[in-house]
This record gives structure tokens, C-alpha cells and sequence, in this order.
């Protein structure tokens, strides 16, 4: 049996200091219209809610609302808002019952991260939406070794222990060559497959091209070598929330025009998805098959 170990975090960057399920925080202003509006995140651990927060303005209500949503009114609702959601501290996130109808948190989705306060952070500012003036420029989406470390984590439960025969070191999977010793930028591998997660969710192309450059270098190479039937190529694709649309309309060019060629070639198996847990299920196929 392949031994977890390296699967420990090397630094603290690397370190799963929180693991549980995030909700959006919805906030209904009109009970006759069926609208709705992010107003903040709040996260859940074994079945109980542990940290939430509220957007400190509302713009977006006060652009839709004028003055019904002015800063004092918003101010007032907030804290009644967050004093609920206090009370609701150490408790099941599915049973949450706002005193206001208004108030509703959405079913939970995974989440991991270094520490609790910055995957709160995280999802905070991937869900709530504030006027476009204030919004600072994303340079990343979700990062490499954060998407290796969340699809990791889906595969385990997914593949039980056939996740430890086909996982690799954290730093790569080697090989020797008399004294000399290569590495290889490769996350799965059983005989029969070899396979690598890529983010490209960057503001830049040259970023997202460069790791799926090195991706497909290494796993040619190392396929190669091995005698491997096919190689996996997993891509965690940017998006509109993260970035501008001219920076995502510009990955899809590329990319639609890379991944053709690499589809083509009868060789690479392509998992493409806007989330870590979808390309979990692509990626435990491709090893259920080859079991």
C-alpha cells in the first residue's frame, strides 16, 4: 500500500487548516418579488456552522431599491442580520430559520483551505457581488496547488483505496536515470494512465499556457517512457466571476484551438470544468475504468 505521507502539507501554505461546506447568504428585499441578492458567506464544519459575514454595503440593493437600501438602513438590517446568524453559531446549517423570511443560507458545497478565516475570505469575494469601481483586479481564480489539494481530497472519497495506488508525491513523481534524477509534474498514475491537474483559472494566458505547456511536456515524456495507453489531462477552466470577459474570451480561444490537437491525437484524455469537484468525477473515471 503507497504510503499518505506525502500528501502532508511541506509549509503552511500548503496545509489543510479547514475543510467543511460553504453557503451563500441570501437576503430577499421585497417578499412579492422572487429576487434575490448574495449578501455575504458563511461556513459549516461537521454539520455545524462556524463563521459567516455580511457585506458592509449594499450597493447593489441600493442600486435596485434607491433609497429603501440607503447606508443607515442597510446599517440597521445588517447588524439585526448578523446577530441572527450569531445565534446560529455551533449549530446545523440546515435548520437555520431567520426570524425574517428574508433571510435564507443556500445547501452547502466543499471547501478547503489553509485556515478558516481565508477560505471565508475566499468565498466571500467569489460570491458577493459589489460595484464594479470597487473591485479590485483578480490575478488568480483558484491556484494550482489549491485546485491538487481540493480534486485530491474529492478523489479519496470517491476512490476509497484505490485513491492511494494511483496517487504521487506532492512535488512530483521521479525517476532515475544512473545518478541522475527527473522530475515529473504528474498528480495520478496507475499502468494504464498517467495523469495531471492544471489550473488556468489566471489573469494572464502565458500563466494558464505555461502549466498546461508543462503539464503536456511532462506527461508525453513520462507516458513515453512508462508505456502508458493514455495520458489525463484535468483543467480547472477561468471564469467570468473571477475575471473580465475579454480575459476569459481570450483563454477560450486558445484553448479551444490547444485542446482540439491534444483531443486529436487519440492520446490525451481532457477533463475540462469550472470546479474542482466536477473534475474529481471526470478524473475517477478515467482510473474506475482502468481498475
Amino acid at each position: 500500500m503507497i504510503s499518505l505521507d506525502h500528501f502532508k502539507a511541506q509549509d503552511t501554505t500548503t496545509q489543510i487548516g479547514f475543510e467543511g461546506q460553504w453557503h451563500a447568504i441570501h437576503f430577499q428585499p421585497d417578499l412579492s418579488v422572487p429576487q434575490t441578492f448574495v449578501i455575504g458567506a458563511a461556513l459549516s464544519s461537521k454539520s455545524k456552522l462556524v463563521a459567516h459575514r455580511v457585506a458592509e454595503e449594499a450597493p447593489r440593493l441600493k442600486c435596485f431599491y434607491q433609497n429603501r437600501f440607503s447606508k443607515d438602513v442597510w446599517s440597521f438590517l445588517r447588524t439585526e442580520l448578523v446577530a441572527e446568524l450569531n445565534d446560529r453559531l455551533g449549530k446545523s446549517p440546515s435548520g437555520f430559520a431567520s426570524a425574517s423570511p428574508q433571510l435564507v443560507l443556500s445547501p452547502g458545497h466543499y471547501v478547503s483551505g489553509s485556515s478558516r478565516d481565508s477560505v471565508l475570505s475566499r468565498t466571500f469575494a467569489r460570491i458577493v457581488t459589489v460595484v464594479a469601481g470597487d473591485r479590485k483586479p483578480r490575478h488568480t481564480g483558484l491556484p494550482q496547488q489549491e485546485l491538487r489539494l481540493a480534486v485530491g481530497n474529492y478523489l479519496k472519497l470517491k476512490l476509497s483505496a484505490r485513491f492511494e495506488t494511483i496517487s504521487q508525491p506532492e512535488d512530483g513523481l521521479q525517476i532515475r536515470d544512473g545518478d541522475a534524477v527527473h522530475t515529473f509534474d504528474i498528480g495520478f498514475d496507475d499502468t494504464d494512465v498517467a495523469a495531471s491537474v492544471v489550473s488556468a483559472s489566471y489573469s494572464t494566458l502565458d500563466k494558464a499556457q505555461n502549466n498546461i505547456y508543462r503539464a503536456t511536456s511532462d506527461l508525453t515524456t513520462y507516458g513515453a517512457i512508462k508505456k502508458r495507453d493514455q495520458l489525463g489531462l484535468a483543467v480547472l477552466l477561468p471564469t467570468t466571476d473571477d475575471f473580465p470577459m475579454e480575459t476569459v474570451s481570450t483563454w477560450n480561444k486558445w484553448w479551444e484551438n490547444e485542446s482540439y490537437k491534444l483531443k486529436e491525437s487519440k492520446l490525451f484524455l481532457i477533463a475540462e470544468s469550472r470546479r474542482a469537484e466536477d473534475l474529481a468525477d471526470q478524473v475517477s473515471d478515467w482510473y474506475s475504468l482502468s481498475a
